[in-house]
């Protein structure tokens, strides 16, 4: 909680894209002079939405400056009055989020009837903030090739800084299929994701988004990368906002259809199967917006369904025949009796004809070897071939709302849904095996996440503005192995423990064999069940005072994760390994692939583990606070600084039934908060002075050049919860091995 990433840029002279200051809104400023360049105060400023038709006027002050704050995004007219001067109109303002629109006005002597009019022009320079941001358009969204799922953020590699984006864990547990990038060589847990205001980060795994919008759903996407304005922050690395469509006075839809397939694909030459292994993507939706009530109340609704399926092979090694017999005489092996020699693999004999008899052979591990297939190809090593389809069904649901309820006053609310569920084949069949899905994962996960948020802006005074939101995500899961709800290793195996009375502890144990494909359920992590939620609060006032434009406000963050996966050590299905020393000599060659499958017919792990969750669920408790102060102050009529102050604080994780846990080597203990008179925080402590200054500077040498230069201090906000998620006592990891690698474990 206490590293800090402090960032020094110098954009030197820059001539760039005009970009991206409120977090959801834009900023209009600008100055308004006579013709000999004296400030004009008291002029009138009127800015109208050409989508909605909502408008805003201000008075410029005594310097003849002007600030529109809390603007949303979108192309606006603004029109200048005074007494004595020609009325000024310009057309095709643009503002868009986390930015500030510069528009200086010289107006023209004459009767105030006579109207000057000016069609905006896109603006190539940042004028007034010192950020290194990019900003996504929908436009640039939706037409420019967007892989992965059609995903948006697959275009932050465009922000200089940013590592390529890429997938994360299996697709089984992460339909939504979110990437993540690593910004400026931080850590990608480090970057911080809004959505229309909402956290959008899961409280588990910060590095995915919770929920990741549909493309013909967004309007401006905002990386923040360097010098934030003191308003962001709870990041280290970027912060992204998205900002979802809004309807308008105008009716607008849109219908879509993606589809791809392996028929124009060229076929693997490795591939064992004849044809090409197939490969069917569909994503199609619309979307639809407009009045609910002409000028007052609007709605745009979003959907996207996704439907893939997708053909997946791999070579495996199994045994062969002779190997499943007992008999490797065959391979230049001498198998040992674990019987004979000293406890520590010395003076063993060897089985005759390195063939183990039957009677010896385990009638457990033989019967889950029976379940297995044969090889399909020649040799010892990747000769089973195998194939499979991964069935990904994913539909997603937006839908805003927009509400003016005065000239002064406007509200709005966000809601979207995910629905996914993906269906992963076992490479064994029977005998279970990895999955034949991007990433592992075997049997069926669905995922549910729900979003909502709700915001308002409100002119008190045209000076004084405030503004907040509270959003809310949920995020539902659970992934079941193909044999979920059977007590394979107890009931059929007939494996003590490795089942229980809780029928998450269903399923097949795992049988790790030294240089072979795995038997059972390869995966640790499975079954899971994730119910996490996240709140999020933030209150802002803003209020202009001649020359300097304020901003002070708050950020609250409630992580709340319940979950119920004890993927410590082998799992809560039990695992079992057989590297091989068991079977074979002290002093003697090393252990082969043989060893270890002779010593799994033997049923003689090496090791033995297995996980149980003593505490159902797993209840991590986490805030995230912070304050800030800003200044933006047009010091003179070329320079504008921005200082900014931000206090985060970090309180210490807890559970929903206790404090945080504390091994103390010194007595070999654990303390548990809350319990025995251990207090809450069991004796750790966090820093409560985590300030972070932010200083920018934006000098304008003309209407061709900008130089800006920033200074910031972030802070690194890693989730505790993710760290400390499930400790002894939460999950007791068992693990029982042998002495040494020639001898098998007991229990």
């Amino acid at each position: 909680m206490n590293r800090l990433l402090c960032t020094l840029t110098v954009a030197g002279v820059l001539l760039c894209e005009s970009a991206a200051a409120q977090v959801l809104y834009g900023t209009i400023v600008g100055s308004v002079r006579d013709p000999s360049g004296g400030a004009v105060p008291g002029a009138t400023i009127k800015i109208t939405s050409g989508a909605t038709g909502a408008t805003r006027d201000i008075q410029s002050n005594e310097l003849g400056l002007y600030t529109f704050s809390n603007v949303l995004a979108g192309s606006y007219s603004l029109e200048v009055t005074a007494r004595g001067f020609r009325a000024f109109t310009e057309k095709g303002v643009a503002v868009t989020i986390n930015t500030v629109t510069r528009v200086d006005v010289s107006l023209q002597v004459g009767e105030v009837t006579e109207t000057v009019t000016v069609s905006s022009e896109v603006t190539p320079l940042q004028t007034d903030k010192t950020d290194v941001h990019v900003e996504l358009g929908s436009q640039e969204i939706t037409q420019l090739p967007l892989p992965a799922y059609r995903n948006y953020q697959s275009l932050l590699d465009l922000s200089p800084g940013t590592t390529p984006a890429r997938y994360q864990n299996a697709i089984i547990d992460t339909p939504d299929r979110a990437l993540t990038t690593n910004v400026n060589g931080t850590a990608r847990s480090m970057n911080n994701t809004r959505l229309d205001g909402a956290p959008n980060i899961q409280g588990y795994l910060r590095h995915h988004t919770v929920y990741v919008a549909p493309s013909e759903s967004i309007e401006t996407v905002n990386m923040t990368t360097n010098s934030f304005d003191a308003e962001q922050g709870l990041a280290g690395g970027a912060t992204v906002t998205v900002v979802t469509k809004s309807g308008t006075n105008e009716l607008h839809g849109t219908a879509f259809a993606y589809h791809d397939n392996h028929h124009l694909r060229a076929r693997n030459f490795f591939l064992r199967s004849p044809g090409k292994p197939k490969s069917i993507e569909n994503i199609y939706g619309g979307t639809l917006g407009g009045p609910i009530r002409k000028n007052t109340l609007f709605y745009f609704a979003s959907y996207e369904a996704t439907r893939e399926r997708v053909g997946f092979s791999s070579l495996y090694t199994l045994p062969t025949a002779d190997q499943r017999e007992g008999n490797f005489s065959a391979y230049g092996t001498q198998i040992y009796d674990p019987l004979t020699g000293t406890p520590d693999g010395r003076g063993r004999t060897p089985f005759a004809n390195a063939t183990i008899p039957l009677i010896r052979q385990s009638q457990i591990t033989r019967k889950m070897q029976s379940l297995a297939p044969l090889p399909t190809e020649p040799g010892t090593v990747s000769n089973f071939f195998t194939s499979g389809s991964q069935a990904l069904d994913r539909d997603k649901l937006d839908v805003k709302v927009n509400w003016n309820r005065s000239a002064s006053h406007a509200v709005w609310g966000k809601y979207a849904i995910l629905d996914a569920t993906v269906n992963c084949q076992p490479s064994l069949g029977e005998a279970g095996g990895v999955g034949l899905c991007t990433g592992g994962g075997t049997g069926k996960g669905h995922t549910l996440t729900q979003v909502a948020t709700i915001g308002h802006t409100w002119t008190l005074t045209p000076s004084l503005v405030v503004d907040g939101n509270l959003g809310f995500s949920r995020f539902g899961q659970n992934v079941k192995g193909p044999d979920y709800g059977k007590n394979f290793g107890l009931e059929v195996l007939g494996i003590p423990g490795t089942n229980g009375p809780d029928i998450r502890q269903s399923g097949q144990p795992r049988f790790v064999v030294s240089s072979y494909a795995n038997y059972g359920n390869p995966y640790n992590w499975m079954p899971l069940f994730r119910n996490d939620n996240t709140w999020a609060h933030t209150s802002n006032v803003g209020w202009v005072h001649g020359a300097h434009d304020l901003r002070f406000g708050f950020d609250l963050r409630r992580y709340q994760v319940n979950h119920w996966q004890p993927e410590s050590g082998g799992g809560p299905l039990g695992r079992f390994d057989f590297g091989g020393g068991v079977t074979a000599l002290a002093g003697g060659p090393s252990p082969n692939q043989f060893n270890a499958y002779a010593q799994y017919l033997l049923g003689l792990p090496s090791t033995m583990l297995k996980s149980l969750q003593y505490f159902t669920p797993m209840s991590p408790r986490e805030w995230q606070l912070g304050w800030y102060v800003r200044d933006r102050w047009q010091a003179t009529r070329n320079l504008t600084l921005t200082l900014g102050l931000r206090h985060e604080y970090y309180p210490l994780m807890t559970r929903a039934w206790s404090g945080i846990e504390r091994y103390d080597p010194e007595t070999n203990k654990v303390h548990i908060g809350r319990f025995g008179g251990v207090p809450d925080n069991a004796g750790t402590t966090v820093s409560k002075k985590l300030f972070a200054p932010r200083v920018g500077l934006a000098y304008r040498l003309g209407s061709k050049t900008v130089f800006r230069s920033g200074y910031g201090i972030t802070i690194d906000p890693d989730l505790l919860s993710a760290l400390a998620r499930s400790p002894y006592p939460v999950v007791i990891a068992q693990d029982f091995s042998g002495p040494n690698s020639y001898t098998a474990a007991r229990k």
